[in-house]
């Protein structure tokens, strides 16, 4: 089976990488984690952002961080998705709304300061708007991890 077989799923340096635990990654990264992926097995270790935790909360974390720290080459640390890139994400998100008040509204929530807040408040009393976002955020999230994966392949 050769990569181009394989629409949904990745390689990195030889390592398959399918939507699901692509999906795994997203869903660790939410939770506050870095992840990366070993080079040659495809082995994901997850460990705590230090940014978000205290050194207390890592300490089960010890042995990963400490294989990571004795051998960085091995592993590909996964990249985050940047607040520019979410911001864009909005911004497709809305742009395919139909047009009317709700579109307005949303477009101008993105103009004004503090745009994630705001757009989270709106979504969040929109009602059936609020799980066709999420469905949208997801599906572009998983498109651009998949785009970051294909830079390293």
């Amino acid at each position: 089976m050769w990569k181009d077989d394989l629409p949904n799923s990745l390689f990195i340096q030889m390592i398959l990488l399918d939507d699901s635990r692509l999906n795994d990654i997203l869903e660790q990264q939410q939770l506050g984690m870095n992840c990366y992926v070993h080079r040659q097995t495809g082995q994901l270790i997850t460990v705590p952002d230090p940014d978000q935790f205290s050194e207390l909360e890592t300490q089960d974390w010890q042995a990963d961080i400490h294989q990571l720290e004795t051998s960085p080459e091995q592993y590909w640390p996964v990249p985050r998705l940047s607040s520019r890139d979410q911001f864009r994400f909005m911004e497709a998100f809305v742009d395919q709304l139909p047009e009317g008040a709700f579109q307005s509204k949303l477009l101008a929530i993105l103009s004004r300061p503090k745009p994630f807040r705001h757009f989270k408040d709106a979504i969040d009393r929109s009602g059936s708007y609020r799980l066709a976002w999420f469905a949208f955020r997801d599906e572009q999230t998983l498109l651009w991890l998949k785009g970051q994966l294909a830079l390293v392949e």
